[in-house]
């Protein structure tokens, strides 16, 4: 008789549990291609799956935790997926195994990406991977992007979702998003200091991510009352100049609509330095929106996000750096509302250096390795090589 085994797995994308492959014909194929039959929940799959099928081949044991993926696998004969984890003849390797196979799971759609990936976004990471191996410079994201700097990896590690293409989709998006808003931050950097560099990557931080001259640079500014510089505004009462601006956006928000107000911008520029002289004087010099998608996808956004960031914050000046190219009928239009667009942002695009000498003007610094301010950061595991 055959003997079938239960394979159990979360169906959580990279936030927690295992997925497990098969090593076949140079390709990994997830187990439930050799399931007899199989059970999904909300959360779970369970697969039946007769070892006799696989036998002598081996298991590709990719798992992750809450807060992302671990950068290493695990190797085992297929005959011992029924026993417990530390009973498995496992071997731990690299993450970077999964560059020798093909994923047999991936539809044609994600196939074609790769062309992409590999035109925009592991140049990316190869520029911030060397920051950290030839300058010395600290970088520190999610997890996520951080298993993509510290490995050359041949497919996102979002493929390696398993059960559902919208969820590899899903995570793609952020992926890319992040590395692409990451690589923008070092590029502009790179242009005041040969210094290295320490960066912290955090959503709605408390410090800017730098200062350099008379400006402090923020990563992923956020406005809202309960998460703007870790909830200050939400404990303490707001002076009447922040005021005026949540005035603004409870307005904009009536007038469109909208059940989220736009108030996170994804780099940006204000002449404070510290929460406290925002909250007294949030004036804003410059907002850079970074898209890395085609324009359909996000010229939607336009009345709902651009737009009104420009009404809210009431910056100097916005610009938009996008990956791919605009037409010129969407660059006139924004240009009546003082919003900039600046296209082919990447390695060694047209937009990169367009990019660096816009911001070097607008902030009006002429000053070649100018001495950068950093937060410090108790308690943070750098990565490094």
């Amino acid at each position: 008789m055959s003997k079938v085994v239960e394979v159990s797995e979360l169906r959580d994308g990279l936030h927690g549990g295992s997925y497990y492959f098969i090593v076949k014909d140079g390709k990994l194929t997830h187990v439930s291609r050799y399931a007899l039959s199989e059970r999904k929940g909300s959360d779970i799959s369970q697969y039946y799956v007769d070892l006799d099928k696989i036998k002598g081949k081996t298991v590709i044991e990719f798992s992750s935790t809450n807060k992302g993926p671990f950068g290493k696998v695990w190797a085992f004969p297929v005959e011992d997926l029924p026993l417990k984890w530390n009973e498995r003849r496992k071997r731990e390797l690299p993450i970077t195994i999964i560059n020798e196979y093909e994923l047999a799971h991936l539809e044609l759609s994600e196939r074609l990406f790769l062309s992409e990936w590999n035109k925009y976004y592991r140049p990316m990471l190869s520029y911030i991977r060397k920051e950290i191996t030839e300058k010395r410079s600290k970088i520190w994201a999610t997890d996520l992007v951080n298993i993509h700097i510290l490995n050359d990896l041949k497919y996102p590690v979002s493929f390696l979702i398993p059960y559902s293409e919208r969820s590899r989709s899903m995570s793609l998006r952020e992926l890319t998003k992040e590395i692409h808003q990451a690589w923008i931050v070092i590029r502009i950097l790179r242009e005041f200091t040969s210094e290295p560099l320490k960066l912290l990557f955090k959503q709605s931080p408390y410090s800017p991510i730098v200062t350099i001259d008379n400006y402090a640079m923020w990563y992923e500014f956020d406005l809202n009352p309960h998460t703007m510089f870790e909830g200050i505004a939400w404990r303490e009462k707001a002076p009447p100049e922040l005021k005026e601006i949540y005035k603004r956006a409870e307005k904009v928000g009536k007038r469109l609509g909208l059940s989220s107000i736009p108030l996170r911008p994804d780099i940006t520029f204000t002449y404070a330095k510290k929460p406290e002289e925002f909250m007294q004087k949030p004036a804003v010099k410059l907002i850079i929106e970074c898209k890395n998608a085609d324009h359909p996808s996000w010229e939607k956004d336009v009345e709902r996000q651009i737009k009104p960031y420009i009404e809210i914050f009431q910056p100097e000046h916005m610009i938009i750096a996008s990956l791919k190219p605009v037409p010129q009928y969407l660059k006139k239009a924004l240009s009546s509302y003082n919003i900039d667009i600046i296209d082919n942002v990447y390695p060694g695009g047209s937009g990169e250096l367009e990019l660096v000498a816009y911001i070097r003007r607008i902030l009006n610094i002429n000053i070649k390795n100018l001495k950068l301010d950093f937060p410090s950061f108790a308690g943070i595991s750098f990565q490094s090589t």
